[in-house]
């Protein structure tokens, strides 16, 4: 924003250029809803629609309590979006714009807020409804999964680091009115409101101080294991394929003096599978049987459509989704050649280059090295004669 330097952040001043700002804003996406009001008329579902696609709201998720839903057959998609999914929104979103002659501003949309309630029979919930099932069109989602994305990409459209000027108006704003600061940000800024709330803590409290690197020895990786059963009150049988409460991670965390999500990230990557995988697993042999895996799954059109969790339901029990990602991570980085984006570039090309690569690379045998828990409840290094069967991995 224009002379925002020039202002004090106590300044009253200073908040006013800010709420003159919202309202342009606000204004700009009441102007919108009118454009949309004037085509209402126009506006009829004339195309076949899925039941999940049927209902009334865009802003609640589908109840499956509920019969109607229960008695139909077809299903809709839980996992994240796809790039083919975001692809079609947004060609969704040029057809519809076109055909009613509409300005390209999505965000507007996103940013709206129904003061006229949310009743279904309300003129603008009858508009956005028509708009986020012309998006849905071609897609296994439900509406409000369409709408939830909607926002996501197009609410906050602003990513990346905080220039001084957006932090300076975030100072501005939690000084004066620190109760609405992240609504306000958030249409101001054009940025995720969960976003500026983290950035907010970090102003706030300031960085947090950087641990050391943990360093993770069969003794301290013993106490780990030890306080995990003692905190969830599970069995050491028990921990295998387990969901934690956060509350045992805040009691790690304090006892390991680390943060949780690093603790986290060695059990779901490292240690679980070291403890329940029970063959002679070669890495080589792993990280060609997951690429091949990859390369003949046609959903996953880039790296970031991988669906980890049904990749590892493939593999024997013990595998953590988390440790096979970071075994494919691993080669594609290692083997990744100059002036191309592996997260972007079709997975099928990235893939099958990581493939390529791996025949005429030095061959290392590094094995898994698996563990156990002794009798007096310490971990130690055990062999597996029994090979991993990959050829029945498809």
């Amino acid at each position: 924003m224009e002379n925002i330097d020039d202002y004090d952040i106590t300044e009253p001043s200073a908040m006013d250029m800010l709420l003159v700002r919202l309202e342009e804003i606000n204004q700009e996406n009441e102007d919108f809803m009118e454009l949309l009001l004037e085509k209402l008329d126009d506006m009829v579902i004339t195309w076949e629609q899925p039941w999940y696609q049927k209902i009334n709201s865009v802003t609640r998720p589908i109840k499956e309590t509920n019969e109607d839903v229960k008695s139909e057959s077809e299903t809709y998609r839980t996992d994240s979006f796809t790039r083919e999914e975001s692809t079609i929104v947004q060609k969704n979103w040029n057809r519809f714009r076109k055909k009613f002659r509409l300005p390209d501003k999505p965000i507007c949309i996103a940013r709206w807020r129904n003061k006229e309630g949310k009743h279904p029979t309300v003129p603008q919930e009858r508009a956005r409804h028509f708009v986020i099932s012309y998006l849905a069109k071609g897609l296994e989602r439900n509406l409000y999964q369409v709408y939830r994305h909607f926002l996501t990409e197009y609410g906050g459209p602003v990513k990346g680091p905080y220039s001084e000027q957006e932090e300076k108006i975030m100072e501005i704003c939690f000084h004066h009115c620190p109760k609405k600061a992240v609504v306000y940000l958030s249409a101001i800024l054009s940025r995720e409101p969960r976003n500026i709330y983290n950035r907010l803590r970090h102003m706030r409290n300031g960085k947090p101080e950087s641990t050391k690197k943990i360093k993770w020895k069969l003794e301290l990786a013993t106490k780990f294991l030890q306080k995990l059963i003692k905190y969830s009150g599970y069995s050491f049988n028990e921990l295998k394929n387990r969901t934690f409460d956060l509350s045992v991670w805040h009691k790690l965390q304090v006892y390991m003096r680390q943060p949780y999500d690093k603790l986290k990230k060695f059990w779901y990557r490292q240690l679980h599978v070291l403890l329940f995988v029970e063959y002679d697993v070669k890495f080589t042999r792993l990280g060609k049987k997951l690429m091949k895996i990859l390369e003949s799954a046609p959903l996953y059109q880039v790296w970031t459509d991988i669906r980890w969790k049904d990749v590892a339901k493939k593999f024997p029990d013990g595998f953590t989704s988390a440790f096979l990602r970071g075994v494919a991570y691993r080669l594609i980085r290692r083997y990744q050649r100059r002036n191309y984006n592996w997260l972007r570039d079709p997975l099928i090309e990235v893939v099958s280059y990581t493939l390529r690569q791996m025949k005429t690379a030095p061959r290392k045998t590094y094995r898994l090295k698996t563990l156990t828990l002794s009798s007096e409840g310490i971990l130690t290094p055990i062999k597996y004669n029994v090979k991993m069967d990959l050829q029945s991995i498809n």
